[in-house]
């Protein structure tokens, strides 16, 4: 249907309403009886943007009474765990497109926050100018509560399945253990998919490492030398002969892709076997954050085309950083810090991915 023909239809629904109830009246009553807590502002930027109006929902979840947020910028819900890069995005959206979809954290009046997801709108006069805006806003607290209890099903879930099948080698547990690291990257801020990270972080809430964040806090693993992280977690014997025989086949392949040129059988090759060494580490509690890095490293590889060029060295310096890290760490024990070489890994990782996305 034309926009013509369409904003024509919806006038006319729209004035047989109005036959039936004041403009005023139908203003007041979708704004005071809405589930959704809802402000209107004026469209000065420069000023905030003043509210000129809240409704009662709104009053309830800041703890403002209507008379102390009138003339007031919503500014005064904004504090230091308010998501400033969403936050600068919206007075260059609604320029541009009118409207603004994001999501932060709230302060309320007592000092408190919670996690809050915006729906803002410009409102026109007859002339076409925008005159207001309005805000629709929902509490999403339920919402990161839930995002924490499937994080925490999912850590539940790795644990059974560790317990039951021994990190069984066949084609269905592979597909289990796939499924499982890929829960687990949502949570990796680095590793989200751009799907997800418009899914998960403007469009909800905020995913900061901090109390309010769907991660809860960011653990600081702190220092941890490899020969009393062996006292403690021993990694099973075949598991480190696996490890060992991964990375030395990675590394034959990177030198015939250094002297022979790069072919799709070469790359799955070095995708197979950092494949292998990701899945021998996932289920170390301590290096979950490497081994997610390397898996990302390994399917990304599975992907490319024949001819994607992309800088080789980049590719062997993370494999070193790899190698590196695991002979400290599980092969020598010699590493003062195993985590040293874990964030090692996880810079040089995340740079090659720059490259090859």
């Amino acid at each position: 249907m034309p926009s013509q023909a369409k904003d024509m239809e919806e006038m006319l629904f729209f004035s047989q309403m109005l036959n039936e109830c004041s403009p005023l009246e139908l203003l007041k009553q979708v704004l005071m009886h809405s589930h959704h807590a809802i402000v209107i502002t004026d469209a000065d930027a420069s000023a905030g943007y003043r509210i000129i109006y809240a409704n009662p929902v709104f009053c309830r979840h800041t703890g403002y009474e209507l008379a102390e947020l009138v003339g007031m910028s919503p500014r005064i819900l904004q504090g230091p765990k308010s998501n400033k890069r969403i936050i600068e995005k919206l007075t260059p959206a609604l320029k541009e497109h009118g409207f603004f979809y994001g999501a932060s954290i709230n302060y309320r009046k007592d000092g408190s926050m919670y996690p809050v997801e915006w729906n803002i709108s410009e409102i026109k006069n007859e002339q076409g100018e925008v005159t207001h805006y309005m805000s629709m806003q929902k509490d999403l607290s339920n919402f990161h509560r839930l995002a924490k209890q499937v994080k925490k099903s999912n850590e539940n879930f790795k644990d059974f399945y560790l317990s039951t099948t021994q990190k069984d080698k066949s084609h269905e547990n592979k597909a289990v253990l796939d499924s499982l690291k890929d829960n687990q990257k949502i949570y990796a801020g680095g590793l989200r998919n751009e799907e997800n990270a418009d899914l998960f972080e403007d469009a909800f809430f905020d995913f900061s490492p901090d109390e309010m964040g769907a991660l809860g806090n960011k653990v600081d693993k702190g220092e941890l030398s490899a020969e009393d992280f062996w006292q403690e977690n021993p990694i099973d014997d075949e598991d480190v002969s696996s490890l060992v025989e991964s990375i030395q086949e990675v590394d034959v392949e990177l030198g015939l892709l250094q002297s022979q040129g790069q072919s799709k059988e070469r790359l799955e090759n070095i995708a197979n076997g950092f494949k292998e060494v990701a899945n021998n580490l996932y289920f170390c509690v301590e290096f979950n954050d490497g081994a997610l890095i390397i898996d990302e490293v390994a399917n990304v590889l599975m992907t490319l085309e024949e001819n994607y060029e992309f800088p080789v060295d980049v590719l062997v310096t993370f494999n070193k950083e790899v190698y590196e890290w695991l002979d400290g760490a599980v092969i020598t024990k010699n590493a003062e810090n195993i985590f040293e070489g874990e964030n090692n890994t996880i810079a040089a990782g995340n740079q090659l991915l720059l490259f090859l996305k």
